[in-house]
């Protein structure tokens, strides 16, 4: 009887391994070869899967975007919903081991977007994708009347992308503590409530 092969967890386990490598080694050492070896997978298999570069990145990217939604979908509901979507915030900025290795991966990408047109591409998308979800959760604080209903949603998702993306950077060079991130966030979201 033929093996029964789960395309999906290879999938998912070679971008985990993709993760691991950029973490380390940044995307000049991210090979099929290191990948492979780090997916405990023969080379010709993770070949199959991820034959370029390109494709090592979009599966990098899918498993950190996998895992962001995993906890998200796990978070309790605030009693308002500008409480979620400080809640859904937090979650994205480095304070835990977790975190900081995700930040860790999206920063090495994002240096290489400097010089990869491919790599910035999937960066836009990510950052598109991210702004979304950001502008639904600003929406539903809208609609709830924990912001005001005037607020400019796109604006706002997009202002709110910028602080995450200071805090970040900042935290991952130690510029900012922990606590000193969550008080820059919560100032921003109590901006935002504040133009009720």
């Amino acid at each position: 009887m033929p093996k029964v092969v789960d395309h999906e967890e290879r999938r998912s386990r070679l971008g985990a391994a993709a993760c691991a490598v950029l973490s380390r080694t940044g995307v000049a050492g991210t090979t099929v070869r290191a990948v492979a070896g780090e997916a405990g997978m023969p080379l010709a298999t993770a070949q199959h899967y991820l034959p370029t570069r390109e494709l090592m990145v979009r599966a990098a990217m899918a498993y950190l975007v996998d895992r962001v939604v995993r906890r998200a979908r796990a978070l309790p509901t605030g009693p308002s919903a500008l409480e979620t979507l400080r809640l859904a915030v937090v979650q994205l900025v480095p304070l835990d081991e977790e975190r900081i290795f995700e930040s860790r991966v999206w920063l090495m990408l994002t240096a290489e977007a400097l010089i990869d047109e491919q790599i910035a591409a999937i960066m836009r998308e990510n950052a598109v994708e991210l702004r979304a979800n950001l502008a639904r959760l600003i929406d539903l604080a809208r609609a709830d009347g924990s912001i005001a209903a005037d607020v400019d949603v796109p604006q706002a998702a997009g202002e709110l992308a910028t602080v995450l993306d200071g805090v970040t950077l900042r935290l991952l060079y130690a510029a900012l503590s922990p606590a000193e991130a969550r008080a820059e966030i919560d100032t921003h979201l109590t901006r935002l409530a504040a133009r009720r």
